[in-house]
């Protein structure tokens, strides 16, 4: 059935606490199963990767581009919305990232690519973009929410995956115990009730980190904007530090994910009077009398963080929910000129 742009609507939803509930089985699901689609499908044969991603797919692709810059190859990531056929380089492979296959941005960019160099993570097949991309990497079409939950746990998870594939080989033995150690932040519900509570009491929200926590930040950001209608932005810890925290004060919220470089932000914040929640594996000292709230995460890579604070954020949004009768599936706007027909 056609919408009134002439897109196909997408499969039917479940509700965001019934994807949300999914996740554990889903993502240890996929840490079985991609390492061998990584071998057969995401070659290693560039010297260069240029990601095409919009919306939570470019979220997610922070955890890409921090894994793969850190062990030395370089990673470039765009939204596709203004690449043309004149941007293709030699020895570069493009790499497209849709959760349904079908964002406009993603397959036009693509189609602007020789077919021998292209590669994506696709959720749903058949697809445009997968049908685009003889190697894509298929996550098995998870039953997702509107608001993305495990769709987006399940992209990042594939793409951190992709970063180690692509360098120094996946280490399939720590991702398959990774189900468990996610386990550990479902049972931090009182600490997403007391985030929800200051979300509700300031009414918007800045989040902020660097590398693979990027991700958890601007994907949390769009989280909040989709599911709660709430104002929030999303920062890199450095281009913060360097003016866009200067509005911080009593009555504004910040929520940090911490991956070791974090602790003066947050420090300085709590000093001003900013409300603070900061997401690590390690808390940080603090002698402070600024309302600094910590919650620890332990034996956590990067990746593995990222993908932990993006869940516990869902959980933030399920309190919010619960305090205000809001169904964060509910649709606000008919998303227009964003998806393409589904393939044939």
């Amino acid at each position: 059935m056609a919408t009134a742009t002439g897109n196909l609507q997408n499969p039917p939803w479940n509700t965001f606490d019934q994807a949300f509930h999914s996740q554990p089985e889903a993502l240890t699901r996929l840490t079985e199963a991609l390492p061998g689609l990584l071998d057969r499908h995401a070659g290693k044969d560039a010297d260069r990767l240029v990601v095409f991603g919009i919306g939570a797919s470019h979220a997610a692709a922070h955890v890409l581009v921090a894994g793969l810059t850190a062990r030395g190859l370089p990673c470039d990531l765009l939204t596709g919305a203004d690449f043309t056929e004149a941007q293709v380089r030699p020895g570069t492979a493009y790499l497209g990232i849709s959760q349904s296959g079908r964002s406009v941005e993603i397959v036009r960019a693509l189609s602007a690519v020789p077919a021998e160099s292209r590669m994506s993570v696709v959720n749903r097949v058949p697809s445009p973009v997968a049908d685009l991309t003889p190697r894509h990497l298929w996550l098995g079409d998870v039953a997702d929410s509107r608001v993305s939950t495990v769709g987006y746990t399940a992209t990042a998870l594939a793409l951190a995956l992709l970063a180690e594939h692509l360098t120094d080989g996946v280490d399939e033995e720590r991702w398959r115990g990774f189900g468990e150690r996610l386990a550990t932040v479902t049972r931090r519900r009182e600490a997403a009730n007391r985030v929800a509570a200051d979300l509700l009491a300031a009414g918007h929200a800045d989040l902020v980190s660097s590398g693979a926590g990027l991700a958890a930040a601007e994907g949390g950001s769009l989280l909040l904007r989709e599911g709660l209608g709430m104002p929030a932005a999303s920062f890199d810890t450095r281009s913060y530090l360097h003016g866009f925290m200067d509005s911080a004060g009593p009555g504004t919220v910040h929520l940090i994910v911490n991956r070791g470089t974090e602790a003066l932000l947050a420090r300085q914040l709590a000093d001003h009077g900013a409300t603070v929640h900061l997401l690590g594996t390690t808390p940080i000292e603090y002698g402070g009398a600024g309302p600094l709230h910590q919650t620890s995460l332990p034996g956590l890579t990067d990746a593995e963080l990222s993908i932990a604070a993006s869940v516990f954020l869902q959980m933030v949004v399920q309190e919010v929910c619960a305090s205000t009768g809001r169904r964060p599936e509910d649709p606000v706007f008919t998303r227009l000129d964003t998806k393409v027909g589904s393939a044939a």
